[in-house]
């Protein structure tokens, strides 16, 4: 059991050290972005239940009530420092959005999904790895990254990080864009033949918005 114990114990760092890699493995092998999102976070409990018991089997302790707590804290020791290190945040599983029962925005019939940012936004910019993401596992979806700006210049720095992934334009229609996003930027839009039908704000677009997204496109 202390050999059981001390491989545990590497395998735990190694769980937390990695666990973003771990994560992205996951997405780039097929599981949804949910179990993805999960997994990690599981393994690190079910290492928990591993490393208290092999201690508890393994290790002996003077007075009783010294090990009894060390099993404790070693049982909730990796799941707590995971989310330390990587909290779970009220969006992260989320697929609550809304459906857009009136806009004149329109899009080429091609697009799947329009993203409705401003410049210089760090949550726009954020969202471009998560879009990448979303790409690479549906190489035949179309998306466009629109600006809610006139000055094609706010372009560069976005296009410099989408890197041609995905398509990037300015809004044609300023007023209605920023009304279909209700201010909150960025926003994800699901289209159907370029009309706007449902809607995710930032913060609404977790795992959960983006599995229902890709199975709606599969």
């Amino acid at each position: 059991m202390k050999i059981l114990f001390f491989i545990v114990l590497i395998l735990t760092g190694f769980t937390i050290f990695s666990f973003q890699s771990f994560e992205l493995g996951l997405l780039n092998n097929g599981f949804s972005w949910t179990m993805s999102k999960l997994l990690p976070y599981i393994t690190l409990f079910l290492e928990g239940i591993l490393l208290a018991y092999s201690f508890g089997k393994g290790f002996t302790f003077k007075p009783k009530i010294v090990k009894i707590l060390v099993v404790i804290i070693l049982l909730v020791a990796p799941f707590a420092e995971g989310f330390r290190e990587y909290p779970i945040y009220e969006g992260d599983f989320s697929s609550e959005g809304t459906e857009v029962s009136e806009t004149t925005v329109k899009t080429n019939p091609k697009y799947d999904l329009l993203i409705v940012t401003i410049p210089d936004c760090p949550f726009c910019l954020e969202s471009i790895f998560r879009l990448k993401q979303i790409k690479k596992r549906n190489p035949s979806v179309k998306m466009l990254f629109s600006v809610c700006s006139s000055d094609k210049q706010k372009l560069n720095l976005y296009k410099q990080l989408i890197a041609g992934d995905f398509d990037i334009a300015l809004a044609k229609d300023l007023d209605a864009s920023v009304k279909l996003a209700e201010g909150h930027f960025p926003t994800f839009v699901q289209l159907k033949k370029g009309i706007p039908v449902y809607r995710w704000s930032n913060d609404q677009f977790g795992a959960g918005a983006m599995d229902e997204f890709e199975s709606g496109i599969k």
